[in-house]
């Protein structure tokens, strides 16, 4: 890595700690791990004996206070092994509770970190895409108008009503981060984000999508039926709410970035090991000019995306010198960072592909799973075109005109 001189000790030994166990546990044993989600949690207990899920959390909660580049270490190596073990050990590490901490909300704090800092395996929920509207919700150019799912304070409680489609670790995590709005006609004042207990009465799930990619992640729908929780589970408040949603969409899309970076890493190993041994007109593939020259593009692609990650990451570390993350600015460079990692994966791999033939889409081969693994991430979080806006607003005001 081109910035290997910002890393710590800590993030090195982190780095090879994680490294070893996507090595010995993960990547030998991908089949099983997508068809026995036992052996999954037993892979996120290692993870969790190794103290990475607790890392995220404020060290007065046992926690390690680790950084964001830390955790983009982590997530780049569980990707090079299963893109759906590192989705849900980045969320587990702290990403749903993060801006409860940045907003120092020590009621939701107190409620929902101790379970993460245990020594045993727990699970968190960005709930956000409405089943009604779907993308609309994570669209910038909505002001909030997009969010279906409804939050109304009644007394000492808010009241939820909607349907969420898809979240990761729905109907097994313990707490849900959920994307309201208390008024469609407020603009971001109307942005409500209010964390929910998964015992609360009202609350119910559906079944476990079934998936292409990604077997290792849990996505189920969660439905909100006059869910009442305490008022001071909502987050920060009438904008700040906001704000930080827009914060959310920073740090979910760097976590998706380093998803890709990971899998397109591992396939560029299986790219070079495969043609250094496979012979084609009497030499190896990789020894003709063509294959160099798609080789080269693919560790092109790879050294860039890393610097982009790794930048990013230095930037969520230091906020005294970059300001809020919720400015369009900031979200503007966050954003790029992540459709660029998506789109650059995405090609790297199917240009791979084509240097591996039949290999690619063999179920006995590695590969396969790179393909299927990699193009979620230009799928999810609102899609490519709507996290574009994002990175248009960083430069003008632009606007929903509709």
């Amino acid at each position: 890595m081109n910035l290997e001189h910002l890393l710590t000790d800590e993030d090195r030994q982190i780095r090879e700690a994680v490294r070893d166990l996507t090595k010995k546990e993960i990547i030998p044993n991908t089949r099983k791990l997508e068809t026995d989600y036992n052996f999954v949690e037993e892979v996120h207990q290692k993870l969790v004996d190794m103290g990475i899920q607790a890392a995220g959390y404020p060290a007065e909660y046992g926690g390690g206070d680790g950084s964001s580049t830390a955790l983009g270490i982590i997530c780049e190596e569980l990707a090079k092994g299963d893109g759906g073990i590192s989705l849900s050990a980045g969320i587990n590490w702290g990403l749903t509770l993060k801006p409860a901490i940045v907003a120092e909300n020590r009621v939701v704090m107190d409620r929902f970190i101790p379970p993460f800092c245990s020594g045993k395996l727990a699970y968190s929920c960005l709930s956000m895409t409405d089943e009604a509207g779907g993308a609309d919700s994570e669209n910038p150019l909505l002001d909030g108008a997009g969010i279906k799912t409804t939050a109304k304070l009644e007394g000492d409680e808010y009241v939820i009503n909607g349907n969420k489609s898809w979240p990761t670790n729905g109907g097994i995590a313990e707490v849900y981060l959920t994307i309201c709005t208390t008024d469609t006609k407020a603009g971001d004042d109307g942005v409500a984000l209010i964390y929910v207990p998964r015992d609360t009465p009202g609350l119910s799930f559906g079944k476990p999508e079934k998936k292409m990619l990604f077997k290792t992640s849990i996505n189920s729908s969660v439905h909100y039926d006059n869910v009442r929780v305490p008022k001071e589970y909502r987050l920060a408040g009438p904008g700040m709410d906001a704000n930080f949603y827009h914060f959310i969409s920073a740090g979910t899309g760097w976590h998706s970035a380093t998803m890709a970076l990971g899998i397109a890493e591992r396939a560029f190993e299986i790219v070079l090991e495969y043609t250094g041994t496979r012979m084609g007109g009497f030499k190896p593939v990789r020894q003709h000019s063509m294959a160099a020259g798609i080789i080269a593009d693919m560790a092109i692609g790879i050294e860039m995306m890393r610097a982009s990650i790794y930048n990013l990451g230095y930037m969520l570390d230091h906020l005294d010198v970059y300001g809020p993350p919720w400015t369009p600015e900031f979200i503007s460079k966050a954003t790029a960072a992540r459709v660029y990692a998506a789109d650059t994966a995405v090609e790297i791999i199917n240009k791979g592909a084509e240097l591996l033939g039949s290999m690619a889409i063999s179920e006995d081969f590695p590969y396969e799973k790179c393909l299927r693994d990699v193009k979620i991430t230009q799928l999810w979080l609102g899609g490519q075109q709507i996290s574009r806006y994002r990175v248009a607003r960083g430069y003008y005001d632009l606007k929903n005109w509709a």
